[in-house]
């Protein structure tokens, strides 16, 4: 990222908020920055007769600036680049990469080649790709890595499964077309954001909620941590049925479910 990211994002932390006008708009067309606004971790809000750019969730935003700047006090050299702003040349566009692992036991295309992704899933046990498009009958995300790795277990070899390396947003989706989309993730506030979001851009996608899904939640449910607790805009003014389903009983108990539970080894 640019020095210009580096102050936006400084002068959030500071004052957990910022005028629209004063946001540059570097920053304001990055995708960095809308993955903030998606995940509800920043929030543009009405201010007076203007608007605002707020912090939502601060703790997710600290992670974030620690991670993006791990140092905030360094020379401006380019080694000082590489550690305030993760990039030797801080002044230059730099190219963002969504990165995908696969698995599955049919054949998909990528790029509009044609790869046996049973060769690549039983010999090598993941498929990893970058900024390709990828071309399928049925198509699975799956929230967790750990599922992702066993999921066919549960929902059976005709899918294409795939697991986002950090959080899925909507531009990296677009990588997609299928004709089917089925999401797979936790029962809490959280996986029911992902799934509103994926929705968004799949608006055939469907919420995978297993038949023993109120015996499961019963047995198996454990008490939301605090990262979880917080329902964002999206998931608490849908109308989705199934959203409505586990969102309410998840507020009710205060318990969540994951989705590993599902999965027997």
């Amino acid at each position: 990222m640019k020095e210009v990211d580096y102050k936006t994002y400084k002068n959030l932390l500071e004052n957990n908020s910022v005028s629209f006008k004063k946001m540059p708009k570097s920053v304001f067309n990055s995708d960095i920055f809308k993955g903030l606004l998606n995940s509800y971790i920043l929030e543009i809000v009405k201010a007076g007769r203007g608007r605002k750019i707020t912090v939502i969730k601060e703790s997710e935003f600290k992670e974030f600036f620690k991670n993006s700047f791990p140092e905030d006090n360094v020379s401006q050299t380019k080694s000082g680049n590489i550690k305030k702003y993760r990039d030797s040349k801080a002044t230059s566009k730099t190219e963002k990469f969504h990165i995908f692992f696969l698995r599955g036991f049919t054949e998909v295309k990528i790029n509009s080649k044609k790869i046996n992704l049973n060769y690549h899933t039983s010999n090598f046990g993941v498929f990893a790709i970058s900024n390709v498009n990828i071309e399928c009958n049925k198509v699975c995300f799956v929230e967790n890595l750990e599922t992702f790795m066993k999921a066919e277990k549960l929902l059976g070899n005709d899918y294409l499964f795939v697991h986002k390396y950090g959080r899925i947003g909507l531009n990296s989706l677009s990588f997609f077309k299928a004709k089917e989309y089925l999401v797979f993730v936790d029962y809490d506030f959280n996986g029911l954001d992902e799934y509103l979001r994926i929705k968004k851009v799949f608006n055939n996608a469907i919420f995978y909620l297993p038949n023993n899904y109120n015996d499961a939640f019963n047995t198996y449910s454990k008490k939301l941590k605090d990262n979880k607790a917080k329902m964002s805009n999206a998931v608490k003014h849908s109308k989705d049925e199934i959203v409505i389903k586990v969102r309410e009983q998840v507020a009710k108990t205060n318990k969540f479910l994951e989705q590993e539970y599902l999965i027997n080894d």
